[in-house]
């Protein structure tokens, strides 16, 4: 091997990592958009260079071999350290920048005053927060297109960390005037405004309800939105009821623009969390914004 001449190019490293990540090579190709001949070939010049094979397929199995372990995360720390780099270069144009993706709630009303902190502090970092569902804040630091991402689901993958920040509580809103106790045996009676399937609030309430007996197909769903701040606007103007998270609702309650309805029997809440690649090195901006969030939600 120590007479082998190693020579690749980055291309044949995406190919295979890709299809290490998917265990396919269809689903490789797709996400890629390369062709299957092209990404089998990528991963035969590998082999071929390296005089290993790097990974077992048949029509119905595929596996890594160990050596084709061993270069995957070659692979990964290889990546993680291209990144580091590309931030370095960042940080030294503009003193630090770092992108955050988050879920609705903890993108309007947790990172906002985190970010406001660190900014009284260290006023030449920069901030951009990528406001997506939960499913897709993980695909985003998975792709390693955020650094850190807050959301209010755990959704796990090997190469993932999660670290727990707090507990919310999700309650039923409704219009004024309107009830103010309902059994949970009520609720499909209920006008229903529901949030976006991939939504971290609405995962949580469809978990409550099926513990309760309730699926979602017995709700009268009258209308659904993508963001929190739509959902209470519905509600506000009377369309119906909804679950939301209480950090949403606080300023509409002193207002009396709606009403908390309890749920006799029955109490939704989640957990909150920062999520982030195991083994990817961070920028400074993004370290204290990890460290600062920890210690202060």
């Amino acid at each position: 091997m120590k007479n082998r001449e190693i020579n690749f190019d980055i291309k044949q490293l995406v190919s295979f990592l890709e299809v290490a990540r998917e265990q396919n090579f269809t689903r490789a190709s797709r996400n890629l958009s390369l062709g299957q001949a092209t990404i089998s070939h990528h991963i035969g010049q590998l082999e071929k260079m390296f005089g290993v094979t790097l990974m077992n397929r048949t029509s119905k199995d595929f596996s890594l071999t160990p050596e084709g372990e061993a270069f995957r995360d070659f692979c990964m720390k290889l990546f993680g350290d291209i990144d580091g780099l590309l931030r370095s270069f960042s940080e030294a144009a503009s003193g630090g920048v770092a992108e955050i993706a988050a879920s609705t709630i903890p993108s309007t009303y947790i990172i906002p005053a985190v970010i406001a902190r660190l900014k009284e502090k260290n006023p030449q970092f920069f901030y951009r927060v990528s406001v997506s569902d939960s499913r897709e804040v993980v695909e985003l630091i998975k792709e390693g297109r955020a650094e850190i991402g807050v959301l209010g689901r755990l959704i796990k993958h090997p190469s993932l960390a999660y670290d727990r920040l707090m507990t919310d509580e999700i309650v039923l809103i409704g219009p004024n005037p309107g009830p103010d106790t309902v059994s949970a045996k009520e609720i499909p009676s209920l006008k229903m405004i529901m949030r976006e399937s991939g939504s971290g609030t609405r995962n949580a309430v469809e978990n409550s309800l099926s513990g309760m007996g309730i699926r979602l197909s017995d709700l009268n769903i009258v209308y659904e939105c993508s963001t929190t701040e739509a959902v209470k606007e519905a509600v506000a103007a009377g369309i119906g009821c909804s679950f939301v998270s209480k950090l949403a609702i606080e300023r509409e309650l002193e207002q009396n623009t709606f009403r908390i309805i309890r749920t006799r029997g029955m109490t939704i809440s989640r957990d909150f969390y920062v999520v982030y690649q195991k083994n990817r090195p961070r920028g400074r901006a993004a370290a204290l914004f990890l460290d600062e969030i920890r210690r202060r939600v």
